[in-house]
C-alpha cells in the first residue's frame, strides 16, 4: 500500500535493483529496566551495535520509565539522538514498545489489541524513502505448556484483526510466541488459509521444542545457570518469531528477504547450552557474552526491502549464502552450493551499493568456500560496517549481510 509522495529521505542503498532496505529486529529485554538496568544496559549496546537496527520492536519492557531508560542509556549511547519511540500503551504485566531510527519511518497510527493477558500492540508505519505503508505487530503470549488454549484465545483476538485490514496492506507480527511446535493450535490458527494469514518467511515449521534439527533458530534460552532472572534451560526453544503476509513474500513492492532472517549469535552448536558455552562461532566472544548478560533470549532481525523485487528469484535454502564468523573483524567465510555449471557471480558490496570484494572462482556444481578477509577492491581493508554478499547464478539470488567490527 503506497502513498505518493516525492521522497526526501535517502536510506540505505542496497546493492542488485535500486531499493531501499531496512534492518527489523525483535527482542525480548527480560523486565526492563528492572533492578539492573543500568549494569545490563551496556550489554544491550554492545549486541545492538552490532545487529544495528532501524525498527526494533521489544517485549518485556516496564512502564514508560524504562522505554526512556533504553532510549536514554542503550540506543542514545550508540547514536545520541538518531532514535525515537512509538506511542506507548502502558498494559498489564510488561509491555511492548517500539523504537525507530530517526528518519527511517513515520508513525500513522497505532493502537492494541486487548486479551485476557498482554496486550496486542500495534503501529502502522510511514517509509518515506519508498512511499510504502506496512503495520507492524508485536505480541508477548502467554507462557509455558499447558496454557495452549490461552495462547489460542490470545491468536484468534489478533487473527480477527488481521483479518480486517485493508487488502494489500503488508504487516508482520514480532515478538515472543512461546509457542513449542507449530502444531500448537495457537499456530494453526495464525497460520491457516484465509483473510489475515501469517508465514514463516524461512518455512521451518516444526517441532521446535528441544529438537536438535531446529538448533540453528532456536531463540531461548541463552543461559543455562539462574542471575537476574529468566529461564535457565538453554538454547532449545523458538520462541521468538517474525511471521508475515503473503504480501511481504510475493516479489514486489515491499517484502522481507528471508536469507538475511538471523537469530543473532546462535551459531547452532548450542543446543541444550549457554551461548557462551565452549566458544561461539557466529559473534566474537564479547558479543555473545553481551548477550548471555542482557536477557534469555535472542534477538531476531530479518530486512524488509523495498524496490523492484519482482525480477529476484530467491535460491532455495540449500543453496543460499551462509557466513561466519559474522560479525568479523577479520576474515570470515562465505559458503554456497551450485546445482549446475552455469555461470555465478559473487560479490561483496557496502551500504551505498559500491563493489568492494569479488570471488574469484568460476561457476562450477558443487559446495564452494570463499575466505574474505575483509580487503576492498582496490586492495585496502575494509573499514567496519555492514556489507552485503549477493550470489546471483543458477537461476536465483541469495543476499547475505555481514558485519565488519573493529580489532
Amino acid at each position: 500500500m503506497q502513498r505518493t509522495v516525492l521522497a526526501l529521505v535517502l536510506l540505505l542503498c542496497v546493492p542488485g535493483a535500486g531499493a531501499e532496505e531496512l534492518t527489523f529486529t525483535t527482542w525480548n529485554l527480560l523486565n526492563y529496566p528492572g533492578g539492573d538496568g543500568l549494569a545490563r544496559a551496556p550489554h544491550f549496546r554492545t549486541v545492538l551495535t552490532q545487529v544495528a537496527p532501524d525498527i526494533l520492536v521489544v517485549q518485556e519492557i516496564q512502564t514508560e520509565t524504562g522505554v526512556a531508560h533504553f532510549l536514554t542509556h542503550v540506543l542514545g549511547q550508540i547514536e545520541p539522538g538518531a532514535w525515537t519511540s512509538g506511542p506507548f500503551h502502558n498494559g498489564y504485566d510488561t509491555d511492548r514498545a517500539l523504537f525507530i531510527r530517526a528518519g527511517c519511518v513515520e508513525v500513522v497510527a497505532s493502537g492494541w489489541l486487548s486479551t485476557a493477558l498482554r496486550t496486542i500492540d500495534w503501529w502502522h508505519l510511514y517509509w518515506p524513502a519508498t512511499g510504502e505503508e506496512f503495520r507492524v505487530y508485536t505480541l508477548h503470549l502467554k507462557a509455558s505448556q499447558g496454557y495452549e488454549q490461552q495462547r489460542l484465545a490470545e491468536c484468534t483476538i489478533l487473527r480477527t484483526a488481521l483479518a480486517g485490514l485493508d487488502e494489500g496492506l503488508p504487516f508482520l507480527v514480532a515478538g515472543d510466541y512461546n509457542i513449542y511446535t507449530a502444531t500448537e493450535p495457537a499456530y494453526q490458527h495464525l497460520t491457516a488459509e484465509g483473510p489475515g494469514r501469517l508465514f514463516d518467511p524461512i518455512d521451518q515449521e516444526g517441532h521446535w521444542h528441544d529438537n536438535p534439527a531446529y538448533a540453528a533458530i532456536h531463540t531461548q534460552s541463552t543461559r543455562t545457570t539462574s542471575f537476574g532472572g529468566g529461564a535457565t534451560g538453554g538454547m532449545d526453544d523458538r520462541f521468538d518469531l517474525i511471521l508475515v503476509a503473503a504480501e511481504l513474500l510475493d516479489g514486489s513492492g515491499l517484502e522481507i528477504l528471508p536469507d538475511t532472517y538471523t537469530a543473532f549469535g546462535n551459531d547452532g552448536a548450542h543446543f541444550n547450552q549457554s551461548i557462551i558455552e565452549n566458544g561461539n562461532a557466529a559473534v566474537p566472544y564479547e558479543v555473545a557474552e553481551a548477550l548471555h548478560l542482557s536477557s534469555d533470549h535472542l534477538p531476531v532481525f530479518a530486512l524488509l526491502r523495498a524496490g523492484p523485487t519482482a525480477d529476484l528469484v530467491w535460491l532455495p535454502p540449500s543453496t543460499r549464502l551462509s557466513v561466519g564468523p559474522n560479525p568479523a573483524s577479520g576474515p570470515t567465510t562465505l559458503r554456497f552450493t551450485l546445482g549446475s555449471s552455469d555461470p555465478a557471480a559473487l560479490g561483496i558490496y557496502d551500504a551505498a551499493g559500491r563493489l568492494v570484494g569479488r570471488w574469484p572462482g568460476a561457476g562450477r556444481a558443487g559446495t564452494h568456500e570463499w575466505v574474505w578477509n575483509g580487503g576492498g577492491a582496490d586492495g585496502r581493508p575494509a573499514g567496519p560496517g555492514v556489507y552485503y554478499a549477493r550470489l546471483a547464478g543458477g537461476g536465483g539470488t541469495s543476499v547475505a549481510r555481514i558485519v565488519r567490527i573493529g580489532d
